[in-house]
């Protein structure tokens, strides 16, 4: 998916770097998420000009959609754990990919649900941040040149190997692209175990 995002000019693959898969296990197995964008951004609690939602995020999580948590930069504290991934759950989610950290990894493990997230804490959220906004673009935090943006419905695509955000707009020639490069994949790979060199093989099927 990446290398072919990569091709139409996404100049990061769609990847969103240094996020990991947490649950089911902590970088094993292999469970698999995918789904669309539905973002939640968090604002440090010294913030006071920023919206507040009337209802909190976790209960506003439509089905079948990956919740998408930002956190602010550098946050210490986990903003998403146990009890809001029951309530996702329980909304139907398919998965949370989390731009900051997490907390109660036995509850999510439980939860069954995948859960990917840059780092995790013991630290809840009430005394250094709060959610702002619901379903809106949201930055990934890092210095990126030019900036990686999440946006509401967007398709997230998870796994052992990272996670990586496709854009809508960019759905139907990303599906095609994958085909076509699957397809010679696959021949480059019975060509290897057939003892053929990889400089052969990419000559002979990546053309």
């Amino acid at each position: 998916v990446a290398d072919a995002l990569l091709k139409i000019d996404n100049p990061y693959g769609g990847f969103l770097p240094d996020i990991v898969m947490f649950s089911p296990e902590y970088l094993a197995g292999n469970s698999k998420l995918i789904g669309p964008v539905f973002t939640v951004k968090c604002v440090p609690v010294s913030d006071v000009t920023s919206p507040k939602p009337s209802q909190h995020f976790a209960d506003a999580v439509p089905a079948n959609s990956v919740v998408f948590v930002s956190a602010p930069p550098d946050t210490i504290n986990a903003v998403w754990g146990g009890l809001m991934n029951t309530r996702a759950k329980i909304r139907g989610a398919k998965g949370v990919v989390v731009d900051g950290r997490v907390r109660d990894l036995e509850e999510l493990r439980a939860d069954g649900l995948p859960v990917f997230a840059k780092a995790i804490s013991v630290l809840s959220a009430k005394a250094f941040t709060r959610p702002t906004s619901f379903n809106e673009p949201v930055f990934l935090n890092g210095n990126y040149d030019p900036q990686i943006k999440i946006n509401p419905g967007d398709i997230i695509i998870a796994d052992l190997n990272g996670v990586v955000c496709i854009p809508q707009k960019d759905l139907d020639r990303v599906l095609e692209l994958c085909d076509k490069y699957v397809a010679m994949d696959q021949k480059v790979k019975e060509e290897l175990l057939k003892g053929t060199t990889i400089q052969q093989s990419f000559a002979l099927h990546r053309k």
